[in-house]
């Protein structure tokens, strides 16, 4: 037996129905707002993810030379692709420019529950909005897709990592390593990147900001504690978090001050989102405004967007019990004797033409043991095909859930299998 990759799955239908469904909301929220889908590549050239995250993020992705000899890597993620494709062909575009993309991703990561080698992820960026407008609108459409694919009991914690860069008075690269540590918790390393900075004064101050976590009161402690720096943080906090309930969203967000995505290129507002349903490894997304396009070659554009792990959304989803129904075929087709198997297959090809989901037996089965393939398949209707029905025009249908049984006419059967067909739920949107 051959295995599967570490950290790959095989997506079986039931799966694939709750995800098709995850998909779907996504999609239908995204474009509800106005945003168009865009597609990166598959694989990119290595340098993109350099200039995103530097040297050495190849040992997280799936990185390889093709036969040119290229340096090349299964994309990671999106919104480098997306940054990409707009410094070379939407910079003249009229703004805001609003893109979302969705399907795999790859990372050379440990697998976890939920955390997976390939994965699919939602993404959505904002390029060309102002501050505050673009980024109430990106927090509001990532809590609404999660909350339209089902995942209800969700928090949001919003925080703002232009305080933290404003109160570290050291250059770029070294203030990219301390972010670095406080995102991991990792205060070893905090102390020793303070320590060659000759930043140590500070760590106290970092720790005690990093724990603040709460309602707009938090907001003067974390200013108290800073001495003062990144009073215009704040205030775009309490302005983003006034902006909210427009849009419907009223409970279930918090400011954390310890939400910093110690990545370089994130310039202010962050934020996650976190699903307590899924357990110890809870967070299914997040986000923030940053600065790309200068990195990729183009002018400076303010910029804010998202990412959603859509596989923890799925898991997210399940646990809170939403119902999702599994894949069923319209009608399976039983054709009752050989001399009748061409008109069978007719039948079956115009039901299908009329774009109902319809089987028919390829193996010669006798009608009770078809009978017993219909139900394990999911058919709502078996189509039994017999010379008696058919001299009268007609077919016998069988409701595969009650056993009753009917004839009807065979220039009938498409509107009366169509008419019975069950509406696909949802999850509201608000």
């Amino acid at each position: 037996m051959i295995e599967r990759p570490r950290g790959t799955r095989d997506l079986d239908p039931a799966y694939l129905a709750r995800h098709s469904f995850v998909e779907s909301a996504f999609r239908r929220a995204a474009e509800s707002f106005g945003y168009r889908q865009m597609l990166p590549p598959t694989f990119e050239p290595l340098e993109l993810f350099h200039a995103k995250a530097g040297p050495g993020i190849e040992q997280e992705m799936y990185a390889f030379k093709d036969k040119a000899g290229r340096d090349l890597v299964l994309r990671p993620e999106f919104t480098a692709g997306v940054l990409r494709y707009y410094v070379n062909e939407l910079r003249n575009a009229p703004k805001p420019i609003k893109l979302y993309s969705l399907g795999p991703v790859f990372r050379y990561e440990e697998p976890q529950h939920g955390r997976y080698r390939e994965f699919w992820q939602f993404n959505c960026e904002i390029l060309g909005g102002t501050p505050l407008d673009a980024d109430a609108e990106t927090t509001a459409l990532a809590v609404l897709s999660v909350r339209a694919a089902g995942a209800r009991r969700v928090e949001t914690r919003i925080g703002h990592i232009g305080m933290l860069r404003a109160y570290l008075t050291v250059p770029k690269e070294v203030q990219g390593r301390i972010l670095h540590a406080l995102d991991k918790r990792d205060f070893p390393k905090l102390h020793q990147e303070l320590d060659k900075a000759g930043q140590l004064d500070a760590e106290a101050t970092l720790r005690d900001v990093i724990a603040l976590r709460g309602g707009p009161e938090i907001l003067k402690q974390a200013s108290d504690l800073l001495g003062g720096v990144g009073g215009e943080a704040f205030e775009h906090l309490m302005r983003l978090s006034d902006r909210l309930p427009a849009y419907g969203i009223r409970e279930g967000v918090i400011f954390d001050m310890g939400i910093i995505r110690g990545l370089a290129y994130y310039t202010g507002m962050v934020f996650q989102i976190h699903a307590p349903t899924l357990g110890a490894e809870d967070q299914i997304g997040g986000g923030g405004s940053y600065a790309l396009a200068e990195l990729f070659g183009g002018e400076p554009i303010f910029s804010t967007g998202f990412a959603i792990g859509m596989d923890r959304v799925v898991l997210a989803s399940g646990a809170e019990g939403v119902a999702v129904p599994p894949p069923k075929l319209d009608a399976y087709v039983v054709p009752i004797g050989d001399a009748i198997r061409g008109k069978a297959f007719e039948i079956t090809a115009n039901l299908r033409g009329t774009g109902l989901k319809v089987d028919i037996d390829l193996v010669g089965r006798g009608p009770s043991k078809n009978l017993d393939y219909a139900n394990a398949m999911g058919a709502r209707w078996a189509v039994l095909v017999g010379d008696k029905e058919l001299a009268k025009g007609n077919v016998a249908l069988r409701n595969m859930e009650t056993g009753e049984q009917r004839e009807v006419a065979v220039a009938e059967l498409a509107s009366v299998l169509g008419m019975d067909k069950p509406l696909m739920g949802g999850v509201e949107f608000h």
